[in-house]
């Protein structure tokens, strides 16, 4: 009788010789310490939790929302990033016009503080609202509405 070709694949030359023998004891024997016992069994697979409708249904639902606060959220975040950047071209050229030496410093210090402001918010928003995506939104939206940098739109900032 002759081997066919194709079962060469699937062996390996001398695999049949008894020296090679594995020295670990069988699945039946059993190489634990005295007192020690194996949890579970061989052999013994969990079965796999049957997907339902519901449970897809709201696994999609979540990810749809996911998706949509994600976008409203880097939205948003431009939006911080660019009041940012408005505070910051009216911080440059805004003359002070303080007189004494606690004023300058004061006027100096509000400035850079509005510069601050939008960040600080966006920090502090999402610090404070884990877990609450809907109050999160919310909060970011309000900061939206107050530091808007005026006197960059209205470009009255240093003129």
């Amino acid at each position: 009788m002759t081997r066919d070709p194709d079962d060469d694949a699937l062996s390996w030359a001398g695999e049949d010789d008894p020296t090679l023998e594995s020295a670990s004891p069988t699945p039946g024997e059993s190489s634990l310490a005295p007192g020690w016992t194996t949890v579970g069994g061989p052999g013994k697979v969990a079965e796999p939790l049957e997907a339902t409708p519901e449970r897809e249904a709201q696994a999609q639902d979540a990810a749809a929302g996911g998706s949509l606060a994600l976008i409203v959220l880097g939205i948003l975040g431009g939006v911080y990033l660019l009041y940012t950047i408005g505070w910051a071209i009216t911080a440059g050229r805004t003359q002070n016009s303080a007189v004494d030496l606690v004023g300058n410093l004061m006027f100096t210090v509000g400035l850079w503080l509005a510069v601050l402001a939008p960040a600080g918010w966006f920090v502090l928003v999402f610090w404070q609202t884990k877990g609450r995506a809907l109050r999160r939104v919310l909060f970011l939206l309000l900061g939206a509405v107050v530091l808007i940098p005026l006197p960059f739109v209205m470009g009255t900032g240093g003129a």
